[in-house]
């Protein structure tokens, strides 16, 4: 029941506790604030649910139901059962009868059982012994949902929610990133099924393919220190799992450690899953890594290109053929079977989203009735996918545009490869940059653009990199051997995927070149790149299927040379983009499928309109 104006809860949420999130949702204007300054709560349901370590029930385990902190990155979480307590019987079971208020109806909820005895002689408790089940919007929960929370459900949360958990099981995200911490509870559900606790979950679209086994046996490696009392039989997987010397404390922690350093300790790790595995199927040996993907078909794809997101999540990818932009929601469901048709698409490589949420697609070789002998065209889509430029906008110089950025203006800039110079184009498509295009014949097939936080547009070239003014202005940078993609960091610096050199190729503010991070060890050519919200470095490597993590900071290879993902079916990734919830995004041009790789980096604000930002 909505409560009215005004009216404080009675059940089980204390009084202070309503007024910090009153002031909280107010200051923020969260969902659920009304424009009388008061917080629009919705009273609890029974909930119903188990708690299992492998096959066997945990009785004495307490519960807590909380909403997810809104303060930050793993910000406080405010536990909605307060002050009264729910703790499992002889059977595991435990019943929450509607002592709790959601603190609006979109508030992202999940339960956590901590300690308790996995079938051990009477008295027994296992303090390392925390689970973790995400149950998502707190205005969905009914008196029919029921939560079968075990290893499963926790190596799930963990994946997805990794970049919204802090210590103690809290979990939260900034106020203006609700829509990432909601499309990541999303996620967790298409890992795993929490009424039955298996993988995957059962909100998958059709034709998707989760990693299984691999969520299994990662389940699997906690299983032995679950079924224990906390203490030698933990060794093992918390030695496996310790970061800098320090050994997580509970089981979650280390799912934790495992999913936020998936190449560190990778076949320790799979050691510590036990000859009588309790979930199935499982992997037979140890996985190149710990990362975890979801990859995604049908929606139009056909030779996918270049892909981006919009403001609620969703991903929009360029198709080379079939004439046809598609759009994908933040859990992989296509928005329609075919993608949105368009006159003016052919040959597309590129697409942006500016900050209106329409989507920008660059036309290789434009169609016929564009009059422009084929030199190439953009065109627009609204969000709905209706096309908003007929058979393309083709002013401003461009000529075989294959790649395109947004300002926070919402001004368009592409690269055109075949005039070797830049497009910028205002948001009705009318022309910016003069007939010839910017530095005509100085951005020697330009193959890429990205935008700096001064306004310019950087652009990769044929051995090196260009730096464009709104006004024309051109200052050109030597690099590289064959620069395939670019961004910019949120520092200035702009690093390039060197395709040609198997290399990353990072140059400063003024252009010299800082760093240059090789892989020719292993030969996999990267071709997309992008930077995430704490400045971090990932590039998709076409011949490698594989992702090339950096520090952004230091210039240090976080992956190993071969790069994450190798267990993903990633098939010539094209280009990436990351989301508002940490997922990284690969469109694989070789056969005709998208993947996202869950909770991997840092959450970046979308539309990308500029160098990456923490949305």
């Amino acid at each position: 029941m909505l409560q009215e104006p005004g009216r404080r809860a009675s059940h089980g949420l204390r009084g202070g506790i309503l007024v910090i999130l009153a002031t909280v949702c107010c200051t923020f204007l969260l969902a659920g604030c009304g424009s009388d300054g008061q917080l629009h709560t919705l009273a609890g349901t029974q909930l119903k649910g188990q708690v299992h370590g492998g096959q066997q029930p945990v009785s004495g385990a307490s519960i807590q139901l909380y909403a997810a902190g809104l303060s930050g990155n793993g910000a406080v979480a405010v536990n909605l059962l307060s002050p009264n307590v729910v703790t499992t019987d002889k059977n595991g079971a435990f019943s929450i009868t509607g002592d709790y208020t959601c603190p609006t109806a979109t508030a992202q909820v999940y339960l956590v059982s901590r300690g308790g005895n996995p079938g051990l002689a009477s008295g027994v408790q296992n303090q390392a012994l925390v689970f973790v089940a995400a149950l998502g919007d707190c205005g969905t929960l009914t008196s029919s949902t029921y939560v079968w929370m075990n290893e499963v459900t926790t190596v799930a949360a963990a994946w997805a929610l990794s970049p919204f958990f802090g210590s103690g099981a809290l979990a939260g995200a900034s106020s203006t990133n609700l829509t990432g911490l909601r499309n990541a509870f999303g996620t967790a559900a298409s890992l795993a099924n929490i009424a039955t606790g298996t993988a995957p979950g059962g909100s998958l679209p059709t034709g998707a393919i989760v990693e299984t086994a691999k969520v299994n046996t990662l389940a699997n490696a906690l299983a032995g220190c679950v079924n224990s009392d906390g203490g030698a039989a933990c060794t093992p997987l918390f030695t496996a799992t310790a970061v800098a010397g320090v050994a997580p404390g509970n089981v979650f922690d280390a799912a934790l450690n495992v999913v936020r350093n998936p190449g560190v300790s990778v076949a320790r790790i799979f050691q510590a899953v036990s000859a009588n595995a309790p979930f199935q199927p499982t992997l037979a040996s140890a996985p190149s890594d710990w990362t975890m993907s979801i990859t995604y078909r049908n929606g139009g794809l056909d030779v996918p290109a270049a892909l981006a997101i919009d403001s609620t999540g969703s991903v929009w990818v360029a198709n080379y053929f079939g004439a046809a932009v598609s759009k994908f929601s933040p859990l992989g469901v296509p928005a329609a079977p075919q993608g949105f048709p368009g006159a003016g698409l052919n040959q597309s490589y590129g697409v942006a989203i500016d900050p209106f949420d329409n989507a920008w697609v660059t036309n290789e070789q434009s169609v016929s009735a564009a009059g422009n002998s084929h030199y190439g065209s953009v065109s627009k889509f609204n969000a709905q996918g209706t096309e908003l430029s007929g058979n393309g906008f083709t002013a401003g110089g461009l000529y075989y545009p294959v790649s395109v950025a947004a300002t926070p203006a919402g001004l368009i800039w592409a690269a055109d490869y075949g005039g070797s110079a830049a497009t910028l184009l205002a948001n009705d498509g009318s022309a910016i940059s003069p007939a010839p295009g910017y530095a005509a014949s100085q951005l020697p097939f330009t193959s890429a653009v990205a935008l700096d936080a001064g306004g310019d547009a950087w652009f990769a070239t044929q051995q090196g990199a260009a730096r464009v003014s709104a006004s024309g202005v051109v200052g050109s940078f030597a690099c590289c051997t064959g620069p395939a993609g670019i961004a910019v960091d949120p520092s200035g610096n702009v690093w390039i995927a060197d395709y040609g050199a198997y290399a990353v190729v990072e140059l400063n503010a003024s252009g010299a070149v800082a760093h240059t991070i090789s892989t020719a060890s292993a030969p996999v050519s990267p071709q997309g790149i992008a930077v995430d919200g704490a400045g971090n470095i990932w590039a998709a490597n076409y011949y490698g299927d594989s992702v090339t993590a950096i520090t952004g900071a230091t210039a240090a290879l976080r992956s190993p040379v071969a790069g994450f993902g190798i267990d993903a079916p990633l098939n010539e990734p094209y280009a990436l983009a990351i989301d508002a919830s940490g997922n990284l995004w690969f469109s694989n041009a070789g056969n005709d499928t998208l993947t996202e790789i869950v909770g991997l980096a840092s959450p970046v604000k979308t539309p990308l309109l500029g160098p990456a930002a923490q949305p």
